[in-house]
C-alpha cells in the first residue's frame, strides 16, 4: 500500500490532550502524514506546533490555509519556523477557499484567486531560499526584507488545492503537490491532464507533483447510515460553498445530480438536499465498509496515480475513532518508546 495520511484529529469529545495521544499513535501505526485545515474554527498552525512537538517521524501539513487571510511574509515565517520545529517534516498546503469565508469571516475581497496565488507562492518561495522578498505584482508590494530565520531545507514542499482547471494548470506549474477533496478515482484522467499540462509548460513533469487527495472514510457495517452521514457532507459543499464545487461535479460527470442539490440546498432545504446527493456520487468519492473493504478502495486510488491518501475519519467519539484508525492502519503499531531508566547513584 501507498501512503496513508490522516487529515484533520478533531473527533467529537476528544480533548485536545487526547488528540496530541491519537497523533503518537498514528505515528506509531504507520501513518503517513497528519495535516490540519482552516476554516472558522481552529488554525492549523498552532495545532501543527503541538503534533509536532510530540512525534518525529511522521509529516505534518496544512490542509489547507487560504492565501487570503495572511499575508504571505506571516506565512512564511510560520512555515519556516514549523519545518525548523519538524526537523524538516512540514509542507504547505494552500487554497484560495471561497467568496463566502474570505469575505464575511476575514473581510478581504475575493478577487483574482489565482493571480493572488501565484504571486503569495512567489514569495513563500524567496523566503524559503534565504532571499529578500522582493515582489512588485497587483496584489503584494514588498521590498527591502529577507526574514531572520535560517530556512532549515531550502525545498520545503507547497501543495495546492485546486479544482478548476485554470487553478490544476498552476498546480502542475508552481507546486510540489495537489491536495484535492472529492476526488473520484475513476473519473479523474481529465484533471491529471490539466496538473500535467502545466507541468509540461514549465519544463516538469508529472512526477513532480504528488497527488495527495482527502478522502472521508467510514470503517462500518452499516454502509447506508454511512452514506447517508456523507451526503449531508457532499451537500453542504455542492449547495453552500460558493459555485466551485458545484462547477468540479459538472466536470466529473456528476452535473444532473448536482444541479439538483444545489437547487434544493439554496431553496434552504438542506435535508432534501442531502437526499438527492446520489448512492453514486458518495461511493465514487468515499471510503466505507469493513476494514479489508476500505483497504480495498484505498488500493483503487493508488493504482488511478494517487500517491498518498489523507483520510478523514467520521467516527463519533474517541473510541470508535482510535479503533478506525488502527482498523485501517498501514501498519502493526510499533512499542511506544521506554522511558530512560534513571542513572545509578
Amino acid at each position: 500500500m501507498a501512503d496513508v495520511g490522516i487529515m484533520g484529529m478533531r473527533p467529537a469529545g476528544m480533548t485536545w490532550r487526547q488528540i496530541l495521544d491519537a497523533a503518537v499513535l498514528a505515528e506509531r501505526l504507520g501513518y503517513s502524514s497528519i495535516t490540519m485545515g482552516e476554516s472558522w474554527g481552529e488554525d492549523a498552525l498552532t495545532s501543527l506546533a503541538q503534533i509536532a512537538a510530540v512525534t518525529s517521524r511522521i509529516r505534518i501539513g496544512t490542509s489547507i490555509v487560504p492565501v487570503f487571510a495572511r499575508s504571505p511574509a506571516n506565512l512564511a515565517m510560520a512555515a519556516l519556523n514549523l519545518d525548523r520545529m519538524s526537523e524538516g517534516r512540514f509542507f504547505l498546503g494552500l487554497g484560495t477557499s471561497g467568496r463566502l469565508v474570505i469575505e464575511d469571516l476575514h473581510g478581504e475581497k475575493f478577487a483574482k484567486p489565482l493571480t493572488r496565488m501565484r504571486e503569495y507562492i512567489d514569495i513563500v518561495r524567496k523566503a524559503v531560499r534565504g532571499e529578500r522578498l522582493d515582489h512588485e505584482g497587483e496584489f503584494f508590494h514588498t521590498k527591502r526584507f529577507q526574514l531572520r530565520i535560517t530556512p532549515y531545507r531550502a525545498d520545503l514542499p507547497i501543495y495546492i488545492a485546486a479544482l478548476s482547471p485554470a487553478s490544476l494548470r498552476m498546480t502542475g506549474e508552481l507546486a510540489d503537490g495537489w491536495l484535492p477533496i472529492f476526488l473520484a478515482p475513476s473519473r479523474m484522467p481529465a484533471a491529471v491532464a490539466e496538473l500535467k499540462a502545466g507541468a509540461e509548460a514549465a519544463g516538469r513533469s508529472l512526477a513532480d507533483i504528488r497527488i495527495s487527495p482527502q478522502v472521508s472514510i467510514y470503517v462500518t457495517d452499516n454502509k447506508a447510515a454511512a452514506r447517508d452521514r456523507e451526503r449531508e457532507h457532499i451537500a453542504f459543499y455542492v449547495g453552500g460553498m460558493g459555485v466551485f464545487y458545484h462547477q468540479y461535479m459538472h466536470r466529473i460527470g456528476f452535473g444532473a445530480d448536482a444541479d439538483r442539490v444545489r437547487a434544493a440546498y439554496q431553496a434552504r432545504d438542506r435535508g432534501g438536499a442531502a437526499k438527492l446527493v446520489t448512492d453514486e456520487m458518495v461511493d465514487a468519492m468515499t471510503i466505507i465498509g469493513t476494514p479489508d473493504e476500505c483497504r480495498s478502495q484505498m488500493e483503487a486510488f493508488f493504482k488511478a496515480g494517487v500517491h498518498e491518501i489523507r483520510l478523514v475519519f467520521n467516527e463519533p467519539d474517541r473510541e470508535a475513532f482510535v479503533n478506525a484508525l488502527r482498523a485501517v492502519a498501514p501498519r502493526a503499531p510499533r512499542p511506544a518508546p521506554r522511558a530512560p531508566r534513571p542513572a545509578p547513584r
